[in-house]
């Protein structure tokens, strides 16, 4: 009987050491996902001048740019000030700009002297804001670039290796020296990283293991941080545009205002702009950063103080549909998003002022549909739509937000992309391709979803060996870059029965350099794949054709350059 116990104990505790091992990565980024919104801080010796930070650098002059430290001062620094204005912005976690492509160090490290400590301030800010971060109990990060342009060993063919020691012990302080560290905001500026990626992934995880960490580190081209997750990454970081719904985790970062440090005279973005670009995260099972940058006084300009406090006291009226949910079922149109909490599902209307507002079908049954405050909203729902009568008293000029109670967890009903705005026949349709940079915003299906802001680009190269790249010289404008990645494939939709096809559109993403230089639109046929069109240039490309019954066709690039995709490709 003992030796039975004993077994069975044994085993509960494998049993329970693995089903841990297998939810790490989903219970780290909970509290993340939880929170929905942080406060982003890009700050530095840069704010003496109202520039943008290291971008402004060559412009400005380097050998100037890089002796703004030594008048960098600011006097007026409260990190518990700091604090507050993110709590009282509904922000639930911080996170500053450690050291960014410059190479100025906000903290007190021994690798550099190009730091704060060195300049006229003389004060760790990293560790005057840990602390007040965690007096407050909210999580902190730090933004961190592996790269460094004022550092002449970085990327030299000839002491690079020497600069890559120099970052990991930067990274060692970082994680070592300002208690729980919940975040690492790695950067990417357009050429490989310096340092191999595994190696500040497994410190940081043997440092905090609890960190979560974004998908900078392996990037080659920018698309590739804005949707690929790869080893050494936990999240997606789409920047300066909410595109749509992804299932991976991801996190726009975007500024408040117009500039990621502070400017002369910058503005907010209004309320309405700022609040919808939340909701569209919200909806799309996203996070915002939302970027203000201080001053050179070390404080927040009165209007971006004033715009946080209003989203604040906003979120706090309708924290219920926002924080601690899941973006969903409804998938985000034009005029709404959702989001939901166990048999809740919240509605957020943002552009409709009619009387109505109508659904898809969904499998669960609404029980009941209401305001926040409770007032009842009444509905209409059928085999083909839910439809919602907005009350006129109630609404909201933010977002009018619609409690739909279900009999049913929504969970379990999957997500439900918005009636099709174009009705292509492709619309939502099941979608392949050869390859694609990742699975969220240019994987296939991202042709098909009446959204341009999405687009299917394809993959890597599979004959590459892309770790020996780290620590090369390799911009991503560069034709050596463009080399690394696919300049032909295939996009393929089912349209799940055969349907007559009298129209084709297809419309490109063009990024700088890049071009489609010749393509072919094929349908199958009795197991054949045979071409209805062809051409040279795509740019905004349609054709009528001779009807075509078929329930399958194709996308094929013949031949392109540099990182192009395809926005939407329609059969009408």
């Amino acid at each position: 009987m003992k030796k039975t116990s004993v077994i069975l104990l044994l085993f509960l505790i494998a049993f329970n050491g693995t089903a841990q091992k297998n939810s790490s990565k989903e219970q780290r980024l909970k509290w993340w996902q939880d929170a929905k919104m942080g406060l982003f801080v890009h700050w530095g010796p840069v704010s003496l001048i109202g520039k943008e930070i290291s971008w402004s650098r060559n412009g400005y002059g380097k050998s100037k740019y890089d002796s703004l430290y030594l008048r960098f001062n600011p006097k007026q620094f409260n990190a518990k000030e700091w604090v507050k204005l993110a709590q009282a912005g509904g922000m639930k976690y911080l996170v500053l700009t450690s050291k960014h492509h410059d190479g100025f160090c906000l903290f007190d490290t021994k690798t550099t002297s190009y730091n704060s400590m060195n300049s006229p301030f003389g004060r760790d800010v990293c560790k005057e804001l840990a602390q007040a971060a965690h007096e407050a109990g909210m999580p902190i990060g730090w933004y961190f670039s592996v790269a460094d342009w004022k550092d002449p060993d970085c990327r030299n063919p000839k002491t690079n290796d020497i600069f890559a020691d120099r970052v990991e012990e930067q990274v060692r302080e970082l994680l070592t020296n300002y208690g729980k560290i919940s975040l690492l905001w790695i950067d990417y500026e357009g050429s490989p990283s310096p340092i191999h990626p595994k190696r500040v992934f497994d410190l940081a995880r043997t440092l905090q293991p609890e960190i979560i960490i974004n998908n900078r580190l392996e990037p080659f081209n920018p698309d590739e941080s804005h949707a690929r997750v790869g080893p050494y990454a936990d999240y997606a970081t789409p920047e300066g545009f909410v595109a749509g719904y992804g299932a991976v985790p991801w996190e726009t970062c975007t500024n408040m205002g117009h500039q990621w440090a502070w400017r002369f005279n910058d503005t907010p973005r209004s309320l309405k702009e700022s609040l919808h670009t939340l909701l569209r995260c919200v909806g799309g099972n996203g996070n915002l950063l939302f970027n203000i940058g201080p001053d050179s006084l070390g404080v927040f300009p009165p209007n971006f103080v004033a715009r946080a406090t209003e989203m604040g006291n906003w979120l706090n009226k309708n924290a219920e549909a926002v924080y601690q949910t899941k973006g969903g079922i409804y998938t985000p149109s034009k005029d709404y998003v959702s989001s939901y909490r166990g048999n809740k599902l919240y509605l957020h209307v943002l552009n409709n002022t009619g009387d109505e507002i109508k659904l898809p079908p969904m499998t669960a049954n609404v029980k009941k549909a209401s305001l926040l405050d409770g007032s009842t909203v009444s509905f209409v729902q059928t085999k083909t739509d839910v439809t919602l009568k907005l009350p006129q008293k109630g609404r909201d000029s933010i977002a009018t937000i619609v409690t739909l109670l279900l009999d049913k967890p929504a969970s379990q009903l999957g997500q439900i992309i918005p009636f099709t705005t174009t009705h292509s026949l492709a619309y939502g349709k099941k979608a392949t391709a050869s390859s694609a940079l990742g699975a969220f915003l240019h994987d296939p299906s991202a042709a098909f979803d009446d959204n341009p802001a999405t687009h299917w680009k394809m993959g890597r190269r599979t004959d590459v060996d892309f770790e020996a790249y780290y620590g090369k010289d390799v911009h991503y404008q560069s034709e050596a870059a463009f080399n690394l990645f696919q300049n032909k494939g295939w996009l393929e939709v089912d349209l799940g029965t055969k349907q007559t096809v009298k129209q084709l559109k297809v419309s490109e993403a063009v990024y700088q350099k890049s071009q489609i230089k010749g393509f072919e639109i094929q349908y199958e046929k009795d197991g054949q794949w045979l071409t209805l069109a062809q051409d040279e240039k795509m740019g905004n490309w349609s054709k009528d054709i001779s009807p075509v019954v078929a329930q399958k066709f194709r996308l094929v690039i013949l031949d392109s350059h540099g990182f192009a995709g395809i926005k939407e490709f329609q059969l009408f």
